[in-house]
Parts: C-alpha cells; sequence; structure tokens
C-alpha cells in the first residue's frame, strides 16, 4: 500500500498542473486585457482633449473675424450683391454676434449657480453641525422631562445612539480612489451586453464577472448642466425622506446618517426589506462627491461595519404607553445580513452642448436569475423615481 502512495500524489499533482497553468494563463490575458483598455482609455482623453483645445482656438478665431467684420466700413463693388442681401449679411453678423454675447453670459451665470449651490451646500453643512453641536450641549444641561420630544431632539437622542469609529478623510480618498479604478475598467471594457432598447430614454449594459453582476443604466437629458444636475442628485441621494421615496412601495427603506465627514464625504446606514420577509439587509457605506475629467461623478461603496465597530442605529426609546402595550403582540426580531454595496453616478456635459449624459450603474451578487431580475427591475424603477424628481414626472409610477 505504501508503494502505491508517492505515485498517486505525483498523478495528482500532475493533473492539477493544467489547471494552475490554464489559470495563469487566463489571468495574465486578463490582465494584458486591462492594460490594453487603459491604454485605449487614456488616449481618448488625450484625444478629447486636443479636440476640446482646437474648439477653443476656432472659436476665438471666428470671434476675432466676427470683429472684424463689423468694424469694416462697407464696400460698394460693382457687380456686387444686392442690397437685400448686403441687408440680411449684416443681420446674419449681428445675430452671429448677439448668439456669441448670450452663450457666454449663458456660461457666466451657470458659473455663478454653481459657485451659490457649492456655498449652499458648505452652509447647509455647517448649520447641521453646529446644530448638532448645541441640541448634545443642551441636552447636558436639561433635566429630564416627560413631555414629548421635538424631532431635533429625537434627531440628538439618535445620533447620540451611534456608535462608530469615525471615518477619516484618507479613508475616503482610499475608498474613492479604489472604486473610481473600478468604474473606468467597467466603461471601458469590450465584453459589455445590451439589448439596445429603451425604456422611457433609458439603456443599459451589464456584464456577468463570476457571481457578480455589474451594470450601468444611461440617459441624456436636454438642455441641463452636468453641475447642476449633480448637485441635484447629490441631495436627493442623501437625503432620508428623498432616498426612501426612490424604492417601491412594498420595499421597506431607511437612511440613517451616521457622519458628516466633509461636504463631499458623507458616512450612511441603509436598511432595506423586501415584501414578506423578515430579513434586513443592512449596510455602512460611503458617499463620495467628486470632479473628474469629464464632468462629476458621486461613489457610494459599502464600508467594513466590523472594522469601524459598528452595528447599526438604535432608535431613540419611548415611553408611550400604547407602545408598551403592544410589547406582547411585537413580532420577533428581524434577522440582519450586512449586504455590500457598491454603486455610482456620473454626470457628462455631451461635446456638442446638447444636454447630459447621465448614468447609473453598480455591482450586485448574481445568486440567481429571479434575483437579479428583482434587483434589475429595482434599479430601473429607481432611475425612474430619481429623474422624476431631478428633473420632471414622466408618469406616475405605483410600487
Amino acid at each position: 500500500m505504501a508503494s502505491h502512495s508517492p505515485p498517486s500524489k505525483m498523478a495528482s499533482s500532475e493533473s492539477s498542473s493544467p489547471t494552475s497553468a490554464s489559470e495563469a494563463v487566463e489571468a495574465a490575458r486578463k490582465r494584458k486585457h486591462r492594460e490594453l483598455v487603459k491604454r485605449s482609455y487614456y488616449q481618448k482623453l488625450e484625444v478629447l482633449g486636443e479636440l476640446r483645445q482646437q474648439e477653443k482656438t476656432l472659436a476665438s478665431r471666428h470671434s476675432a473675424l466676427l470683429r472684424y467684420v463689423q468694424s469694416r466700413p462697407p464696400v460698394v463693388t460693382l457687380g456686387g450683391p444686392t442690397a437685400s442681401v448686403q441687408l440680411a449679411y449684416g443681420k446674419y453678423v449681428q445675430a452671429t454676434s448677439e448668439k456669441e454675447r448670450q452663450v457666454k453670459a449663458n456660461a457666466t451665470l451657470r458659473r455663478i449657480h454653481s459657485e451659490h449651490l457649492a456655498f449652499q451646500k458648505k452652509l447647509a453643512t455647517a448649520s447641521a453641525a453646529e446644530e448638532r453641536k448645541r441640541q448634545l450641549t443642551g441636552r447636558g444641561r436639561r433635566e429630564p422631562s416627560k413631555e414629548p420630544e421635538s424631532d431635533s431632539d429625537a434627531s440628538s437622542e439618535k445620533q447620540q445612539s451611534v456608535q462608530i469609529t469615525p471615518v477619516s478623510a484618507d479613508a475616503c480618498y482610499e475608498v474613492m480612489r479604489a472604486a473610481y479604478a473600478q468604474v473606468c475598467d467597467f466603461r471601458s471594457s469590450r465584453e459589455l451586453y445590451t439589448s439596445k432598447q429603451q425604456v422611457l430614454g433609458w439603456t443599459h449594459r451589464y456584464r456577468l464577472e463570476g457571481e457578480n453582476l455589474q451594470y450601468s443604466i444611461a440617459k441624456i437629458f436636454s438642455g441641463m448642466d452636468a453641475q447642476e444636475l449633480s448637485d441635484r442628485g447629490w441631495a436627493i441621494m442623501t437625503t432620508e425622506s428623498s432616498y426612501k421615496a426612490l424604492h417601491s412601495r412594498g420595499m421597506t427603506s431607511n437612511l440613517h446618517d451616521i457622519q458628516t465627514v466633509n461636504e463631499d464625504n458623507r458616512v450612511f446606514c441603509r436598511e432595506l426589506q423586501r415584501p414578506d420577509q423578515r430579513t434586513v439587509m443592512r449596510t455602512l457605506f460611503l458617499s463620495s462627491h467628486f470632479q473628474t475629467a469629464e464632468g462629476s461623478m458621486t461613489i457610494y461603496r459599502a464600508l467594513d461595519h466590523e472594522k469601524h465597530g459598528f452595528t447599526g442605529v438604535n432608535l431613540p426609546r419611548t415611553e408611550d404607553k400604547s407602545a408598551i402595550d403592544a410589547l406582547d403582540s411585537k413580532p420577533p426580531e428581524p434577522h440582519i445580513v450586512w449586504l455590500d454595496m457598491f454603486a455610482w453616478t456620473s454626470f457628462e456635459n455631451r461635446s456638442d452642448g446638447s444636454g447630459v449624459e447621465f448614468q447609473f450603474g453598480g455591482e450586485m451578487k448574481h445568486f440567481s436569475a429571479d434575483n437579479a431580475k428583482f434587483w434589475m427591475m429595482e434599479v430601473l424603477l429607481m432611475a425612474l423615481r430619481w429623474e422624476s424628481r431631478a428633473i420632471a414626472p414622466l408618469i406616475t409610477l405605483q410600487g
């Protein structure tokens, strides 16, 4: 028996060797493909930058030519254009000049509007921080009272019930940097599938990576500015009531504000529960808002709740007698499942100035076909509700 043992081990080693070699070849192929895709992506960025520079050069030449034509005295030549043609030409020059002035004025107004929105966001963040500080200071001085708590007091109590190791700005940057690299890899991939069909103007792309389903849906909004639409989206996705309204009526969803790192980085806790299920899917995640070469992007990336010592949000207790009497009929505690999360939104102005291309993408576990269909339908419905709040209502959506 012992004499046959070494050959069996050798045979086992030899049988596993081809598998290991094929895996190494496949890994090398994928690595080379990623490098080629990344190189192609940056080459396209360089070409786009050169085209934009050429556009600026041509625009400046056009402006100089208009000024020259307007300052030049009219010259009458024998057999030249008729008076009506000259009149039409003069009106065309005036209209072109007026268009150029209006375009510049519009760009200036958009810039000022963006500055006002940024200042408003900073002011709101500072005001909320000051209000929380004032409430926390005031709570230490107040005596216990049996009067009902106001909304601000309940919010303060809720903040005190959260235990978490604070997330630093450097940690936010590392999460954002890695997530942005994943987004770029997905968007530049040549292995994306699409049905080439539209649903109310929305198109979709996706690919399967093992058990992971990576997807993005996109739509072009005419007459919009990327920065303005990005600010609207940030306000919707970081406000509890607005975020809750994005989900179907049957889906129980809660969004808890955990930490404001700075004006562009905030930590939230999301809780989702599907109809007729006792499982609550909980996620501690970072919302990171930043500028890109093409526009702006927001990353929503799950954080390690154990690493940050976060177990959840304990809502403030109530002394309401009716609530105490209802304890006997209270349903059992739900089963908590910590869910991974990776989603992103991008806002990019179209090169021809026709509007904004909005993309909403992410990644989810592909456990089964039914699971994937449910969540992809939920993603599409979320996008439609987001459009109704950020742009204008399309249709009345029933959950």
